[in-house]
């Protein structure tokens, strides 16, 4: 039984094994419509694949199912194929008719898939994936609409099904299941396509024909399955609670439940998730997939049979490369809630008019970008470009625009924000890291305790947060280096990468930052284009930033787990009394006679 929605319900079949052991495999697999000739050998296979699966200490029907399949109108024979290794056979997936009723009783065809079948000894080889993607590329061809089917919620995102509720399908009595999955075989395929999914009446097996039929096989001796106490004996109590809750029996029952949805069982959270995944790698169960799961954020973003990999994975922020269809793309995964702003930042970029790589897709915490090592027009920047005055000429051209229109976005100039422009997403603002306690850290860390800096700025922490507020604001990058750099192949035009770090504060702070990277002659360059220099910005901005800006550096390194080398500087600064010194020239410079 299957709980949902506080109803029980019949937990549907997930026709598919392609789980288990890993073997390692160097033989050449080879998919091929499958034959009359291998009929029986592929429901031996198809027995052999599902021995044991799930909650079944034998084979739950499949191999009857595939049977009596091929002989029913649905079935669609040009999807009906077999995978190969050195001649064996090793897989066998299998397609058939199905539907969508609308609200208004139209039926729109849509295909079904399963059982798909590995035998055992060649699991997590690569012949399920190998079916899969000849299958639902052969789909494409054919001119099929979309995909919809039962399956293991955890393991078919990865080829870019999402749950049928996105889409607005339902089970045929209108219920969702993290188990019921579709994918478009094109763009756009099922907009407009909601309602209640149909299969044929085949898929419900009848307990006694199975019985019938298997005794036509040789005899086989049940499968012990795992019990949820391997599992549940190495977890906290409210976990243990959680598992009984949903009358889990079995290990493999797990199989069932998708990740997101094992998350959201009270006593379950994301500290016993990372346990649970633990012992069930250990135990040679597939692991659970995280919200944030890169797969599942590519299966949202409707991308069909990607092939990823992995760049970094740094700070909760993973990067990966991805393919699909001939185009390249680029996955950045935001883990944290904080970081997600970037999202809002390349919307609010793309509505200024701002120059970025064109955010493609994203969910709520990951986007889509073209990968820039394919493109035609631009490439990604390289160390040499901060010596290089052309280069620095085209970043000048970003900033100034960056600097422009944000100026005007935040009102800064007298003018109030367009009202055909986005809502200012929550910027970040270094100085907001200004506060009493991450001076204390510092303090602490930098082993500074008695430093008159910290007592000065006790006494009149109320006056320097009010001047912080009344310092001239724009859009600010924050974050130059050439590793965040984009440049034109014929190097007209520069962009920078990742905004996570964009907001809002001191122009002659930005360009100060970038200026402190390059040659001498590339910061000249680079200043002529922008248009301004030293004398543009205020000796009010000035002075602020001499003092802020060596502070905020001292509180972001000692936020790390180690103090990193780029901020010895600014511990210099702060021991040899220069940051004081900034601190009491800028609260100075604004006073006047009265």
């Amino acid at each position: 039984m299957y709980k949902t929605s506080g109803a029980l319900l019949r937990k549907p079949k997930l026709y598919e094994n392609t789980g288990g052991a890993t073997t390692t495999m160097t033989s050449t697999i080879r998919i091929r419509l499958e034959k009359p000739q291998d009929y029986h050998a592929v429901e031996e296979l198809t027995r052999k694949a599902f021995w044991g699966c799930m909650n079944q200490p034998t084979c739950d029907g499949e191999h009857l199912l595939v049977h009596k399949l091929r002989n029913l109108p649905s079935f669609v024979p040009e999807l009906d194929f077999v995978a190969e290794v050195d001649g064996q056979l090793a897989g066998h997936i299998i397609y058939s008719i199905a539907g969508v009723i609308t609200p208004d009783d139209r039926e729109i065809e849509v295909l079904n898939f399963g059982p798909i079948s590995v035998l055992p000894e060649y699991k997590r080889a690569g012949i399920g994936t190998a079916l899969m993607r000849h299958s639902v590329l052969e789909a494409q061809k054919l001119g099929y609409r979309a995909i919809i089917f039962y399956g293991h919620p955890d393991y078919y995102p990865r080829f870019g099904f999402n749950r049928a509720s996105s889409f607005g399908i339902t089970s045929e009595n209108g219920k969702s299941f993290d188990a019921l999955m579709a994918m478009p075989l094109y763009d756009g395929a099922l907009d407009g396509v909601s309602g209640r999914y149909i299969y044929d009446k085949v898929y419900d097996t009848d307990p006694q024909e199975v019985d019938e039929f298997d005794q036509t096989f040789p005899p086989k001796e049940p499968v012990v399955l795992p019990p949820i106490k391997l599992l549940t004996e190495r977890l906290p109590e409210n976990a243990k609670r959680a598992m009984n809750a949903h009358k889990i029996a079995y290990v493999s029952q797990l199989q069932s439940y998708s990740g997101v949805e094992i998350l959201s069982w009270e006593g379950i959270g994301e500290q016993n998730m990372v346990k649970i995944n633990h012992i069930l790698k250990e135990l040679g169960q597939p692991e659970k997939l995280l919200p944030t799961s890169h797969i599942l954020q590519l299966a949202q973003m409707g991308v069909r049979l990607p092939v990823v990999q992995k760049i970094r994975q740094k700070a909760g922020i993973a990067v990966h490369r991805v393919e699909s269809g001939g185009a390249h793309y680029v996955l950045k995964v935001l883990e944290n809630p904080e970081d997600r702003r970037e999202i809002a930042n390349y919307e609010m970029l793309a509505a200024l008019g701002i120059p970025t790589l064109p955010m493609l897709k994203h969910t709520a915490c990951a986007l889509l970008l073209p990968d820039v090592e394919h493109s035609s027009e631009y490439r990604l920047g390289c160390e040499a470009d901060l010596s290089d005055p052309k280069v620095a000429t085209a970043i000048a051209k970003w900033y100034r625009k960056l600097h422009g229109k944000g100026r005007a976005y935040l009102g800064q100039n007298g003018l109030a924000a367009s009202p055909e422009l986005p809502a200012s997403p929550e910027l970040y603002d270094e100085t907001d890291k200004i506060t009493l306690s991450n001076l204390d850290m510092v303090a602490r860390i930098t082993d500074t305790p008695d430093n008159a800096l910290w007592s000065a700025i006790r006494a009149r922490f109320d006056e320097i947060r009010h001047k912080i507020a009344d310092l001239p604001r724009t859009l600010t990058y924050n974050d130059f280096y050439w590793t965040n750099l984009v440049v034109a192949k014929d190097q007209s035009s520069a962009m920078m990468l990742d905004f996570n770090l964009l907001g809002k504060g001191s122009a002659y702070g930005d360009q100060r930052n970038v200026i402190s990277s390059l040659s001498a002659e590339a910061a000249d360059a680079f200043l002529r284009e922008y248009g301004v220099g030293e004398d543009s910005a205020s000796e009010e901005e000035k002075a602020a930033d001499a003092f802020l800006s060596p502070l905020v550096t001292l509180v972001t390194a000692c936020e790390s787990q180690s103090f990193p080398g780029w901020a010895e500087q600014s511990l210099m600064e702060l021991e040899e009394g220069a940051i004081l010194e900034s601190l009491n020239r800028w609260l100075d410079s604004s006073r006047r006679p009265s």
